[in-house]
């Protein structure tokens, strides 16, 4: 049963690997995956000359990397000699950070192959290996045991209903039970990791509420951002997808005397042209010279984070499709922060929304009378601003927590 499984196992990610190479010949991203993934051996070819320990930190994308992020710094500043690799899935994440100043080693992480496991564990001998999230590659997990080497899950979220643990996969149980330590983000994740007798791991919290707190305390804001913004009421959009446009749309009629700033997951022209269409008002792009409308759409990447401390509200993308995107980043800010209702597995979501610090939304109308009554209201618009300050001072410090039980391996 246990080989059956990892033979069934490394034929999927083989067939993963077609789609990669085929899709590589259509898709600009998975065309920058497939690349990245055929250069990475030699990236890693000369890793230990002059380095120190390797500390290998792997995240599947770019919010992966902002839960990793704080960790990352912290180490670097208690152990400056180490060699710090940072690994990606994902283009979205690797080409934003491919110049990450903390990090000595970026590169793609090759498919979980059993071959290409050994081999990067060959090429990189870590001290430590710490995943992110939700990040299971399991012929790699198998191979870090095997080798004796720490292996670490961090800001980890677990449910019942996770397919690992049905009864067939339970050999992938057995190697959970091999990490070092699981530091998990809530007490749901505890008692299930409990119900399935996996006892090593502790809460430590979300390490993600730390990097948004720093961030939140000097965001650089773009000079024309502000001057477009000044002494205006600001809707910020933030990772829409075209799912997303009639709220927008009904939001930018409902309010037209606000500043309503959408900035696009997809910043390809074709998807910026397509979202232009969907909106009557008049918009205009940041790349633009001039901005002449109260609809401003965002055509680049890096700069949604620092727009929401300009705004008064948020709308978070993608819960009318396959998932949020990131709601810590602006509800730090003490806005209010809506999205769809694909929500339920992202804690954060659950616990802000029940706190009602933000709002999730099943119509196209709610978000609008919300935001009506709010702005008739502001009591009650304060009163989420000062839920919003204790919940996050009430959750600081999972990296602090982490690292301090990383520190006995390094």
């Amino acid at each position: 049963m246990h080989d059956l499984l990892f033979i069934l196992y490394t034929w999927v990610v083989r067939i993963g690997n077609i789609y990669v190479f085929i899709g590589s010949f259509f898709s600009d991203k998975i065309g920058k995956l497939n690349k990245g993934r055929q250069d990475v051996w030699k990236k890693l070819e000369n890793i230990h000359h002059g380095s120190g320990p390797v500390t290998w930190i792997h995240c599947a994308s770019l919010g992966e990397f902002e839960q990793g992020r704080p960790l990352i710094e912290m180490l670097r500043v208690k152990y400056p000699d180490s060699h710090i690799a940072l690994s990606f899935f994902s283009p979205s994440g690797y080409e934003l950070q491919k110049g990450y100043e903390f990090a000595d080693t970026i590169f793609y992480l090759p498919s979980d192959m059993p071959e290409n496991a050994k081999k990067i564990i060959s090429k990189l001998n870590p001290k430590i290996v710490i995943f992110v999230k939700y990040e299971f590659w399991w012929n790699l997990i198998r191979s870090l045991t095997e080798r004796d080497i720490p292996a670490f899950l961090i800001s980890a979220v677990f449910r019942q209903k996770d397919y690992f643990f049905r009864p067939f996969f339970a050999p992938f149980l057995d190697l959970l039970k091999n990490y070092r330590m699981i530091f998990v983000q809530d007490k749901n994740s505890s008692d299930t990791l409990k119900h399935y007798q996996i006892n090593n791991h502790m809460i430590t919290g979300d390490t993600r509420i730390d990097r948004v707190l720093e961030r939140s305390k000097e965001p650089i804001v773009d000079k024309r951002i502000k001057e477009y913004c000044h002494n205006k009421t600001v809707i910020v959009y933030g990772s829409v997808w075209q799912s997303d446009m009639q709220i927008v749309e009904k939001s930018i009629k409902r309010f037209p005397d606000f500043i309503h700033i959408i900035a696009p997951h997809d910043i390809s022209n074709q998807n910026i042209k397509k979202l232009c269409s969907m909106i009557s008002s008049d918009s205009w792009l940041y790349s633009d010279t001039d901005w002449h409308s109260n609809v401003l759409i965002i055509n680049n990447i890096g700069m949604l984070g620092s727009l929401y401390a300009v705004a008064k509200y948020a709308y978070i993308g993608g819960g009318f499709g396959n998932g949020i995107h990131n709601i810590l980043e602006p509800a730090v800010f003490g806005i209010p922060v809506f999205f769809g209702p694909e929500h339920k597995k992202f804690n954060e979501a659950v616990i802000l929304s029940n706190e009602k610090i933000a709002f999730a939304i099943n119509r196209q109308n709610e978000m609008i009378h919300i935001i009506a009554n709010l702005e008739k209201s502001g009591i009650e618009y304060q009163n989420i601003t000062e839920k919003a300050a204790d919940f996050f001072s009430g959750n600081m410090g999972a990296t602090e927590k982490t690292a301090s039980f990383l520190y006995t391996y390094l």
